[in-house]
Order: structure tokens, then C-alpha cells, then sequence
């Protein structure tokens, strides 16, 4: 085991260490299998509550991105309208001077005065047209306006909303790096014997090839290109929450970079990605489907044959290829995206 693997093996193994270690702060020499039992159900406790952490990570990043979105929509919408009000208030302004410079005299006056009585009535006329056309000019100003002024306050408030989605992004990542920092911190608390116990108890790393597939299960094209894709991120790719590739994956990161490269565009949240494609049971499973695990869902794997799934299991053990049987979280469900 190189010193990369021993000690990212445990990052998330602070309860365990806490079990292992005497008062006095000295590693026991063994740990009888009762208390590696005991370590393992805290481990994997304590990574549930870093995946729901991270579950809510994702989604946050995902409103973050939509609220972005809305708001370069918004401010598109604000500027386009802004030209429409200020073309209205300047035909007002328009219309405002045609109307001073049509009006002249007191039409009293000029009724008694205008030798041609034809043309008085038809100045009358054009002075009433410009009236209306002022009026309705005015009327369509305003309207625009309470429209612009309401794309404004719209803005204004997804901008706050924003603010406060950037603010508890900060929050859960400060969350989850505490976790995995208190970890490091006893990671030294364990031996290497310990370390071994405990990971051998966390489920079995299998090796996998495409060429173990049996032709006879009727495998989708591009959902066994999706299996090649996320396979061959095993062993190198490493746990990183939040992100989907090249090299670093959370594991709904991985399923969308899987099928991303297919050309099918999956949400980064392994809630969202459990409403899309279609139900099958866990006797219909094949290569390319996609499992869900915890109550609520929070963690997503990919089956690809053989009984065995490959997944970013977490940041102790990054990207691993098992069996499907020896993965302990709560069945969720699973749902075929391509076939």
C-alpha cells in the first residue's frame, strides 16, 4: 500500500480512530473483531453524513449555476427594455413639441379670425390627433416602465438570492473540510495492521474489463461506452466533492462525466439523477444503469456487469470497482438512462 493510498484510505475514519486509540492516546496493538465492527459502523456513519453534506453541496452548486442563468436572462430582458422606454419617452417628448408648435393661437380666437373655416377645423383636427397619440404614447411609456421597473426588483432579488447560495456553498464546504481535517488529524492514531482491519470490513476493490461483458446482455452501445468511461478512471480518479473530471469526481460527478461523454447531459446531483431515464429492479440491472443509495438518496453508482458496480465511493477510497453485494448502503433504487 503506497503512502498515498494508507493515508487517504482513512481520511474519513475519525470515529474509528477514537475506538482504536487508548485514553492515554496509544494505538492498541490489535483490536479484536468486535471493535473493528464497531469502527466500521462509525466510519461508514460518518461518511453518510459527509455524502448528504455533499448531496446538498451539489444541488447548491446547481442553484447557484440556475440562479446565474436567470440572471444574465434578467439583465439581458432589463437592457432591451430600457431602449423601449427611453424610444417612448423620446416620441413623448416628440409629440410634446409637435403639439406646442400646432397649437398657436386660442382656438377661440381663430374660429372668429381664419378667414377659411375649412382650415380651422382642420388644424382643429390635427391638434386633437396629436392629443391622442400623446395620450396613448404616454400610456404605453408608462406601461413599459412598470415593466422595466419590475425586471429591475426581479434582479435585484435574485442577485440577494445569489448571495446568499454563494454564502451557503462557503458553509458546506468549510462543513465538509472540518470533517475530513479532524480525520487527518487521527489518521496517525491507527496502525497499519488497524488500517487493513478496517478497510478489509469497508468492502472488496475487484478488478474489472470490458471483455468480461457477456454479449448476451444485450448491452446498450453507448451506455457500455458510458462503463469503459467511468471504469477507466479506476484506480487514478480521486474523490473530490463537487467536481466531474477529468481526474477528480464526486459520484454524481462521475456519472455525468460517464454519460457526458456519450452525449447525454446529466444534473451534478445524485437526487436529480434519480428521476431521470426509466425504474428497473435490481434483478433487470445492466452494464450502464444507475444505483442509488440512503433514505434520502445521497450517493449513485453505475452497475457494469458481473454483479459489480464502479463508483466514487468517498474520499478515504476515491474511485473503486466492487461487488454490488459488498457495498452496505441502503438500496434506493436504480434507473436505466440509455436502452
Amino acid at each position: 500500500m503506497g503512502a498515498r493510498t494508507v493515508i487517504r484510505s482513512v481520511v474519513a475514519s475519525a470515529a474509528a480512530a477514537i475506538v482504536l486509540v487508548s485514553a492515554a492516546g496509544v494505538p492498541q496493538a490489535a483490536a479484536d473483531p468486535a471493535t473493528i465492527d464497531d469502527a466500521k459502523a462509525q466510519v461508514e456513519e460518518l461518511q453518510k453524513q459527509a455524502g448528504e453534506i455533499g448531496e446538498d453541496y451539489d444541488e447548491a452548486q446547481i442553484q447557484l449555476a440556475d440562479g446565474k442563468e436567470r440572471l444574465k436572462v434578467l439583465r439581458a430582458d432589463i437592457s432591451a427594455q430600457q431602449v423601449t422606454v427611453e424610444a417612448l419617452t423620446q416620441q413623448a417628448r416628440q409629440i410634446t413639441l409637435m403639439q406646442f408648435q400646432n397649437r398657436g393661437a386660442d382656438t377661440t380666437i381663430e374660429v372668429f379670425t381664419d378667414s377659411d373655416p375649412d382650415t380651422f377645423l382642420h388644424r382643429l383636427a390635427t391638434a386633437s390627433k396629436v392629443d391622442e397619440n400623446l395620450n396613448a404614447t404616454l400610456q404605453s411609456q408608462r406601461a413599459e416602465q412598470d415593466n422595466l421597473t419590475d425586471l429591475q426588483r426581479a434582479a435585484e432579488a435574485e442577485t440577494a438570492a445569489l448571495a446568499t447560495k454563494t454564502q451557503q456553498l462557503a458553509e458546506l464546504d468549510t462543513q465538509i473540510k472540518d470533517k475530513v481535517a479532524k480525520a487527518d488529524a487521527l489518521v496517525a492514531s491507527l496502525t497499519e495492521a488497524q488500517r487493513q482491519q478496517l478497510e478489509a470490513r469497508s468492502g472488496l476493490r475487484v478488478s474489472f474489463d470490458v471483455t468480461e461483458l457477456d454479449s448476451s446482455e444485450a448491452v446498450n452501445a453507448r451506455a457500455l461506452d458510458a462503463v469503459k468511461y467511468a471504469v477507466s478512471k479506476v484506480p487514478g480518479g480521486q474523490y473530490v466533492w463537487g467536481a466531474s473530471g477529468p481526474s477528480n469526481f464526486d459520484c454524481s460527478g462521475l456519472m455525468l462525466a460517464a454519460y457526458r461523454s456519450v452525449g447525454v447531459s446529466l444534473p451534478h446531483s445524485s437526487r436529480a439523477q434519480a428521476s431521470l431515464g426509466r425504474p428497473v429492479s435490481r434483478d433487470e440491472l445492466k452494464p450502464g444503469d444507475l444505483i442509488f443509495w440512503y433514505h434520502p438518496i445521497h450517493h449513485v453508482g453505475m452497475y457494469i456487469g458481473g454483479g459489480k458496480i464502479v463508483h466514487a465511493r468517498n474520499v478515504s477510497s476515491d474511485l473503486v470497482v466492487q461487488t454490488l453485494a459488498s457495498y452496505p448502503a441502503p438500496w434506493a433504487g436504480a434507473r436505466r438512462i440509455l436502452g
